[in-house]
């Protein structure tokens, strides 16, 4: 088959499974029919509220799509203040329905609940969500535990002269990284050799566990410079004689508010190789965020120091970078690895990953999991065991490493006519997951017993035909550069610690003509569909989005915080096409609104309205209506400022005429 009929088919195999049923997830045919189920329930919710009283629709059914369980809409059902859709909708179904909501519905919309029964819910009014009875909802609603974004300045709006300074070491920090990612074994931090005999019995029921481990809260700066002396050379060292630095390897993780577009660190757990026990620090507590950079920057920038974490390409590097300007030199990412020892794109959540290398509490640590990955981080004090939670994401990380290493290093003895390339840049998107068969992956994996039944004899007969092992199960740590596998898992490790924060100008000067909701407008408008609602899109709509666009950036530096803290390109884009005339109306985008928007002792909802007001555009979206406690409808906000308005007016005719006819009588 010729080069262009194969790209040609490869194109349409991918055109095809795109279209195709992903798993559960909702097909293009199943989503319209909840669009319309959607419709449907807007409009009987709005005649029920004009009716107050209606009849009961008893002809009603559920509606079911694939595995999932619509209710009935019944005139109960359409009168109550808000509407849940099913649990059964996965992550990516959610995101689809909340665009529907924003885009062509015009309804509020919003998740709750822990990670394993996440719903959403939709209401036609805005104060419908305050009737859910759910607890860390109410808290975000009610503005009661907020990230304070006045206190925890970004590090980039210190003064001029010491952001120069952490710029050009930043800069020193990328060219080390760099070399780590392309010669992965310049960044082992160790010399000798490892005796994998001594690691084969190894497993995480060897290590102290959560409940047997201490801990501490750090919420202090001097709290947080002892922390950092215990770190560096164990409980109860001597402060007069610190001639050798005993830490070799910390693990870390970091749990965060994600609120919109805007992450922000609300918490850091951090443990050692150099003591049992665990750290916990607060950067919200008074003081400790400034103190931050100074103090754990040294640690997660020195190469000797293997910082160990799961998943850090995801937000961690990114927001340790963003918020303190601190760069993560020389790393390990238990997921990358897991994800090379497994042969798939994706690596292992770090509960089942622990349940893999013999946890015995797993089951708990997924509950916590399930329980507290979503919670809203910025509440303050943190329950017992939404601090257990964190503590597990670090507790175990170090011998996990180890067991990965352990294992990867198995994988390509057995592999071993697969030279390894000393100069070649390691990627995750040129590996050969066909190397080795995934049932002869997942039984090293499943077995902790298969190694030694290899090294018992120098020749062993495998899946891949017969491969001489050695003898002894010793391995120079020299010898290390050819390992593939694990020179895969250091070099891509490495990598992601380069996944950081683009930088504050780069982030202010984000291209707003290349975000995704402006450029879907943009086409949809040229194709004349519908399908967002946005057809209607002008070069009036365009120019709107530029200047709102224009007013955050100046906002951000007004307020010393990050673009995305204000607000997000989407959510202006949307502003740009609805028009909404007041905060209720806003809500239907996203019913939590940022902060700096949210906040009515602050001037920024009124500047960005007066923008909106000045280009003099025609409101897409409906009007705000409310949900009393009585069941009763209140006013629409607009009418009643309308009415207020005529109020007004008349009030001031009549006086007018009094005066006009006074004037005549003093004549």
């Amino acid at each position: 088959m010729g080069k262009t009929r194969r790209r040609r088919n490869k194109k349409w195999y991918h055109r095809q499974s795109s279209n195709q049923d992903d798993g559960n997830n909702l097909s293009e045919v199943e989503l319209i029919l909840v669009k319309k189920f959607l419709s449907d329930y807007r409009s009987l919710a709005y005649d029920a509220r004009s009716r107050r009283k209606g009849i009961l629709n008893s002809e009603a059914k559920a509606l079911v799509v694939g595995e999932h369980i619509f209710p009935p809409l019944t005139d109960e059902l359409c009168s109550q203040p808000y509407l849940d859709l099913p649990e059964t909708l996965s992550a990516k179904d959610r995101r689809k329905i909340h665009a529907l909501c924003f885009q062509s519905l015009d309804l509020y919309h919003a998740g709750i609940g822990p990670k394993s029964k996440r719903r959403i819910v939709v209401s036609i009014y805005a104060d419908g969500f305050r009737f859910i009875p759910d607890e860390e909802f109410e808290s975000s609603y009610t503005g009661a535990h907020k990230f304070p974004y006045s206190m925890c300045k970004p590090w980039y709006y210190l003064d001029q002269k010491t952001t120069a300074k952490r710029l050009s070491e930043i800069e020193d920090e990328k060219q080390l990284i760099h070399q780590f990612v392309k010669y992965p074994e310049k960044s082992l931090t160790y010399s000798g050799s490892l005796n994998l005999s001594d690691m084969e019995l190894l497993d995480l029921s060897a290590v102290p566990s959560v409940e047997d481990t201490t801990y501490e809260l750090i919420d202090t700066v001097a709290k947080l410079k002892i922390c950092v002396d215990e770190l560096r050379y164990g409980i109860g060292h001597n402060t007069t004689n610190k001639h050798t630095t005993k830490l070799s390897e910390l693990a870390f993780d970091m749990e965060m508010y994600n609120q919109g577009n805007a992450v922000r660190t609300c918490l850091i757990q951090l443990t050692s190789n150099t003591m049992q026990k665990d750290y916990i620090i607060d950067p919200l507590a008074p003081g400790v965020w400034d103190a931050i950079c100074n103090e754990l920057g040294p640690l997660f920038s020195n190469p000797g120091i293997l910082k160990i974490g799961h998943g850090i390409g995801g937000m961690d590097c990114s927001s340790l970078y963003r918020d303190f300007g601190i760069m993560v030199v020389n790393a390990f990412d238990t997921c990358e690895a897991a994800s090379i020892a497994r042969q798939s794109k994706g690596g292992m959540n770090l509960a089942a990953l622990c349940k893999h290398y013999g946890l015995q509490t797993w089951a708990h640590y997924r509950d916590l999991k399930d329980r507290f990955q979503t919670i809203n981080w910025c509440k303050r004090p943190l329950s017992k065991e939404a601090l257990e939670y964190g503590r597990y994401d670090v507790r175990y990380l170090i011998t996990l490493r180890r067991l990965l290493m352990r294992d990867l290093l198995k994988m390509d003895m057995i592999n071993s006519s697969n030279g390894f390339n000393n100069g070649s840049d390691y990627d995750s998107s040129n590996y050969d997951s066909t190397s080795m068969s995934e049932s002869t992956a997942e039984q090293l994996l499943s077995s902790s017993s298969h190694w030694s039944s290899i090294s018992e004899s120098s020749a062993t007969q495998t899946e891949q035909g017969n491969i001489t092992m050695p003898t002894e199960a010793i391995i120079s740590v020299s010898d290390l550069p050819s390992f593939e596998k694990v020179m895969k898992a250091i070099s891509i490790s490495q990598k992601r610690c380069l996944k950081v924060w683009a930088g504050k100008e780069e982030g202010e000067n984000e291209s707003i003509l290349r975000n995704q909701s402006f450029i879907s407008m943009i086409k949809q408008s040229a194709n004349k569909q519908n399908h967002c609602g946005a057809y209607n899109w002008t070069d009036k709509n365009t120019k709107l989005y530029t200047e709102l666009a224009d007013w955050r950036t100046k906002v951000a530096e007004r307020a010393s915080v990050d673009v995305n803290d204000v607000c997000s390109l989407d959510l202006l884009c949307w502003v740009s096409y609805k028009i909404p005339r007041n905060r209720s109306e806003l809500r239907r985008f996203e019913y939590i609104l940022p902060a700096l928007i949210e906040d009515k002792s602050l001037p920024y909802f009124d500047e960005m309205r007066k923008i909106v007001s000045a280009m003099d555009m025609t409101q897409t979206t409906t009007d705000a209506v409310f949900y009393s406690l009585s069941g009763k409808v209140e006013e629409n906000v607009n009418t009643f400022f309308a009415k207020k308005e005529r109020q007004i007016f008349i009030a001031t005719a009549v006086i007018s005429v009094a005066a006009i006819i006074l004037t005549k009588r003093n004549k």
